[in-house]
Formats: structure tokens, C-alpha cells, sequence
């Protein structure tokens, strides 16, 4: 199995980890390793671009990432990514949560719904921050020292 590793914005040790991950499976061999910086809010990632043209062009048959959310951070995104990769033929595999695998009926659900989750738990976290910044704003406002 050829194996593309991804990783956005790698942390310390991921890399390490991942290849111990691909190390353990039989038969896998890394064909492709690829990271971006870039925000997971968009697809417009150099590296996820290159993981993309391989499994177009046949090069690889897994993708393993640390965490789904590395893919995207969006729901919609994530499902078209999945979409056009198992499309392929291309398996991807959480090397953190292996559960997660579109290599079955059941993964590809698991991961669908994990994302869903995860999406929901961002834009409440996005909806918080937004509350506590208009907060102090007002009270900044109404302070007796305000102009």
C-alpha cells in the first residue's frame, strides 16, 4: 500500500508518530509526505494540493493524517474531500483515533459525524469569543473614563 502522510501545522513529534503509525502496518510504505501552515478553513493548501494530484494520478492508496480536522475544519469541506478521495479509491485513516477510517461503511460514518461534532464545538468557540470581545467592548464603553 502506497501511504501519503499529512500533516497541517505539525506539532512536535507528529512526524515521528505518524511514521511509527505506517510502520506498524503491514505492507504500507510512505510514498508522499506533505504539510502545510495554512488555515484549515480553506482547500487552497499547497500540501493538501499535492496529496490531492497523487490520488488523482493513482500514486497513492492511503492517506494517513494525525486528526480528520487536519483535512479541514469544515464540515462541507470535509465530506467533499472525503468524497472525491474514497471516489479514488484513496482509504484515509486517522493515525491518532484509528476507529476513524473510511476503509469500512462504519468509519466513513464515524468520521462523517466526528466532524459534524467538531464543527459544532468551533463554531460555538467562534460564537464565544465573539460574545466576550463585545462584552468588554460595552463595558470599555460605559466606563466613566470613556470619552
Amino acid at each position: 500500500m502506497r501511504v501519503a502522510l499529512y500533516q497541517r501545522s505539525p506539532t512536535f513529534g507528529e512526524s515521528d508518530f505518524l511514521q511509527s503509525y505506517v510502520a506498524s502496518q503491514p505492507d504500507w510504505r510512505i510514498a508522499l509526505r506533505s504539510s502545510d501552515d495554512g488555515s484549515g478553513a480553506t482547500l487552497k493548501r499547497p500540501g493538501l494540493q499535492r496529496v490531492l494530484a497523487a490520488a488523482r494520478s493513482g500514486a497513492i492508496d492511503v492517506l494517513v493524517v494525525n486528526h480528520m480536522y487536519n483535512l479541514s475544519r469544515t464540515t462541507r469541506h470535509l465530506a467533499d474531500l472525503l468524497d472525491e478521495l474514497t471516489s479514488l479509491g484513496v482509504r484515509v485513516v486517522s493515525a491518532a483515533d484509528p476507529g476513524l477510517d473510511t476503509g469500512s461503511p462504519f468509519g466513513l460514518f464515524l468520521v462523517r459525524v466526528v466532524s459534524a461534532v467538531a464543527e459544532i464545538e468551533y463554531t460555538g468557540a467562534l460564537a464565544d469569543r465573539r460574545d466576550r470581545l463585545r462584552r468588554k467592548q460595552e463595558s470599555v464603553d460605559e466606563s466613566p473614563l470613556a470619552g
